[in-house]
């Protein structure tokens, strides 16, 4: 005997187990209907070969040639049938109403222009080709303007054209492609030159001459181009092209080339940009760069004319650039008719002439050696050293030793002392005086706040130019020689004072500064006076003048001793840094009131463009 419960609860179970067969089954079967649809989809997309297609080019004395394409269609099985044919042709100066189209011998009405070649035209087929079927294709057009003047023979015409092609992701298989073009009986076959692809063959017709090139076995999903050179005698006209407009015109047909050169002068304007501006302005940059790319999508020409124009503003660019990197003095509070600063040291006055950083510091070094603050230990590359004396870490200490030694240290002196002292057997050309150099600069245009600039650029150039008056005119040697010790540095503010001390090098004097000399006898610190003529040791050959060893050394600091490394000039011709802080802030005020608004967030999306092939055609 059963029990009732039990058989209930089987019925149960035995409901649920065929609610869940049933929705199984039910899903299998939407997902069957799914994949029949999407391979019913699939199924009707376009698939064809091309086992044949010929293009004959006859062409006439206007320039203009006649093209008649024969294409052997097949559509492939399950594909969806071939109800459009699109072919692409050389240019849009072109005539549908010198168009004629069949297929299988039956006329074909309509030809209109196409929606996806360009430039070309699409013809409807009024009997479409079925799967598994094939069909023949005609096509008969005029097209004008194709014969051009050959750029490289006076007497001699040109044709380049290439067939239409088909797409590739619908075209199958290969094609037997032949392409004839047809001439005047008048012209001989030995007349009839090839552009670079050699002709299959080359015969006589009735009335007519021909070449003909056979592709066997090709993809036709690309151009095919062929070109051919003949004499121009049959001609009424040609197409005008000198070698220039050739190359305008392989511009404008050939993308993939603007592409190329759009890129390579993209990243030239980036780095003539950021060199422009010192690496400011990226907030600028990138609208300018999207904006570059539009106009070159838009305009060949003016992607054509982009980099001759580059060129020459960078090479005007980097030139005021390197001028104005060479210009490092700070704004002065000058007073026109505010008086002459005077009490300037001549490294000081170097600067308000704004001479090469490189010559200052050599003048502050040499300033140094003269007052024996430091000493000379090697002179290529020049090294110095701090006397014990002043070896000490107060600034105070050190102005008190030298004033004990008879001589003055100035402040602006302190800082290259410094330098020296932490970095003791170094070259000078290895030392980093930026900091110091800046100082200087910057301490020397604050002396001058409420003085007359132009003022006391005159004076002091006066000093220059009467020390180097006086020191010519000075016949005895040895006076000539005190008098140089004395006023050396004034001598060298001349930024041209190596002719004089190499005239008097010349005529058998020769100068060496003071520091290079040993003391006087029992006078200790007193420079010794050179002998009249000769007889005085070299700093490193009796022939070398001393002008030409100062320029040398002032060269070596200047390598490490510029406007821009100082931090006294930008390295760019223009600041954008500016913009840059402008447009920070902009977007941190951007950001901090959408945080503080509560709202959701922004999305930006950017749409891409697709472009069709010119001379690309197929069936559809």
């Amino acid at each position: 005997m059963k029990c009732s419960n039990c058989s209930v609860a089987q019925a149960s179970c035995l409901s649920v187990s065929m609610h869940g067969l049933a929705a199984r089954t039910t899903i299998l079967c939407a997902i069957l209907i799914i994949i029949s649809l999407h391979s019913a989809a699939v199924a009707q997309e376009y698939s064809f070969a091309v086992p044949e297609m010929e293009l004959h080019i006859r062409v006439s004395s206007d320039a203009s040639v006649t093209m008649q394409y024969r294409i052997l269609f097949h559509c492939n099985q399950g594909a969806h049938p071939i109800d459009i044919v699109d072919v692409g042709l050389p240019h849009k100066d072109y005539d549908i109403a010198d168009m004629i189209a069949e297929l299988n011998g039956a006329d074909l009405a309509t030809i209109r222009p196409s929606e996806v070649v360009t430039p070309g035209v699409e013809v409807p087929l009024s009997s479409p080709i079925e799967p598994g079927q094939s069909g023949e294709f005609k096509f008969t057009c005029i097209v004008p303007h194709m014969v051009y003047q050959d750029t490289t023979r006076a007497d001699y015409a040109s044709l380049r054209i290439t067939p239409t092609w088909f797409d590739g992701d619908y075209l199958t298989g290969t094609t037997n492609l032949m392409v004839a073009v047809y001439l005047w009986d008048s012209i001989q076959l030995a007349e009839i030159l090839h552009q670079g692809l050699n002709f299959d063959q080359k015969f006589q017709l009735q009335g007519r001459k021909a070449v003909i090139w056979n592709f066997r076995d090709t993809r036709i999903d690309k151009e095919h181009m062929v070109g051919l050179s003949f004499p121009k005698r049959e001609m009424e006209r040609v197409v005008r092209m000198t070698k220039l407009g050739l190359l305008w015109k392989w511009w404008k047909e050939n993308p993939g080339a603007r592409v190329f050169v759009g890129i390579v002068s993209l990243v030239l304007f980036g780095v003539f940009f950021f060199r422009l501006t010192g690496g400011t302005g990226a907030c600028v940059f990138v609208p300018l760069l999207i904006g570059l790319s539009i106009a070159w999508i838009l305009s060949p020409v003016l992607e054509a004319v982009f980099l001759p124009i580059l060129v020459p503003v960078w090479i005007i660019a980097e030139r005021v650039g390197k001028g104005r990197q060479r210009e490092y003095l700070p704004a002065i509070a000058s007073v026109p008719g505010g008086g002459i600063k005077r009490g300037l040291a001549v490294p000081e006055v170097a600067v308000i002439l704004e001479q090469p950083l490189g010559r200052v510091l050599t003048l502050v070094i040499f300033g140094l050696l003269k007052k024996r603050l430091v000493r000379q230990t090697a002179d290529d590359p020049l090294t110095v050293e701090i006397p014990q004396d002043y070896a000490t870490e107060g600034r105070g200490e050190r102005r008190q030793a030298a004033k004990q030694n008879g001589t003055v240290i100035r402040g602006y002196e302190q800082p290259f002392l410094e330098e020296i002292i932490e970095n003791q057997g170094k070259p000078v050309e290895g030392l980093d005086f930026r900091k110091a150099m800046k100082d200087l600069v910057n301490n020397t245009a604050k002396r001058m706040k409420g003085f007359d600039l132009q003022q006391t650029r005159e004076y002091y150039q006066s000093i220059m130019a009467k020390a180097w008056q006086e020191a010519k005119a000075i016949g005895d040697l040895e006076m000539r020689t005190g008098f140089i010790d004395d006023n050396l540095m004034w001598l060298m503010l001349d930024e041209d004072y190596g002719p004089g001390f190499n005239a008097w090098h010349r005529g058998g004097y020769y100068y060496h500064p003071p520091w290079t000399r040993p003391a006087t006898a029992g006078v200790a610190g007193v420079p010794a006076r050179a002998p009249a003529v000769g007889g005085q040791t070299s700093l490193r050959d009796v022939a070398a003048s001393f002008a030409g060893w100062a320029e040398n050394t002032t060269g070596r600091l200047a390598s490490t001793m510029d406007p821009v490394s100082v931090g006294l000039a930008t390295q760019g011709t223009i600041d954008l840094s500016g913009v840059d802080k402008v447009s920070i802030d902009m977007l941190e005020s951007m950001a901090e009131s959408s945080s503080s608004s509560g709202g959701g967030g922004c999305a930006c999306a950017c749409a891409g463009c697709a472009c069709a092939c010119a001379c690309a055609g197929g069936g559809r």
